[in-house]
């Protein structure tokens, strides 16, 4: 069912609803127009007997709660409370389950019977971009002296953040190798320690999605991240490289370190 369980956004599809409805107001659009482009994109999955009500259920409690309920929207979600078309998929998993699931919908009923709450502004939410650029290398030295290297692929921008796609290098050295030395180094390969240990299948993770999250959380720098002089020369695939790991820089910090510590 997508469920893990029977609360309202215990729910794939309703946390979808509510995060998509949610970034529209936060971009300014009119409450009349997100509704509209909510029911829109949702189209398909309204027609879906399971999975159409957890949308209008999803969005007409999304917007209660910030002071928005549309009438059609709430009149929609309680016939659905009524009329029990939420259930028929919940009776399959057993009675707790579907004693579970009535008892969220009475709270979703209560909360769009209830005195409704004053319309609440959305801003959006501080959006850190990186200062890096592809091509760029950053140097990290280990407890043990040595230097770590991670070239930047691409930059991933998106409404949330604009932050860089590393490639871990094949390369651990007491020294910053020179510019002509950085291009011939090759990136660390898939499925194995990039300093050439084996490692368990879950960690084997070259390719890293490094994102400010937080005003107050450290950037590169703040963890001794260095950037050698020059750039690295582009290479293939690149602009599609895809992240195996999404972290913060000290995250991305501490996962070097125990690389290091594998060798």
């Amino acid at each position: 069912m997508g469920a893990w369980g029977p609360a309202l956004f215990s729910d794939d599809l309703a946390c979808d609803v509510r995060d998509d409805y949610r970034e529209l107001i936060e971009d300014g659009i009119t409450d009349e127009d997100a509704q509209r482009r909510i029911l829109e994109s949702y189209t398909e999955v309204l027609a879906d007997p399971d999975e159409g009500p957890v949308v209008w259920l999803a969005l007409a409690v999304t917007q209660s709660k910030i002071g928005r309920l549309d009438v059609t929207v709430r009149d929609r979600a309680l016939s659905i409370i009524e009329q029990g078309e939420d259930l028929s998929r919940w009776a399959d998993e057993g009675a707790k389950a579907l004693a579970g699931r009535q008892a969220a919908l009475l709270k979703v009923q209560a909360q769009l019977t209830g005195p409704q709450p004053e319309r609440r502004r959305l801003r959006r939410p501080w959006r850190h971009v990186t200062d890096l650029t592809p091509g760029a290398v950053l140097a990290y030295r280990v407890p043990s002296g040595d230097v770590v290297l991670l070239r930047v692929a691409r930059i991933d921008d998106d409404r949330v953040g604009c932050a860089p796609i590393l490639s871990l290098m094949g390369y651990l050295g007491d020294r910053l190798p020179s510019q002509q030395e950085l291009d011939g180094i090759p990136d660390a390969v898939d499925g194995s320690c990039p300093l050439g240990v084996s490692i368990d299948a879950v960690m084997k993770m070259t390719v890293f999605r490094v994102a400010v999250h937080r005003k107050k959380d450290p950037d590169y720098r703040d963890l001794g991240f260095e950037c050698p002089a020059g750039l690295v020369r582009a290479r293939p695939g690149d602009d599609v490289l895809n992240p195996e790991a999404y972290t913060h820089w000290q995250g991305l910090a501490e996962t070097m370190e125990w690389y290091a510590g594998c060798r």
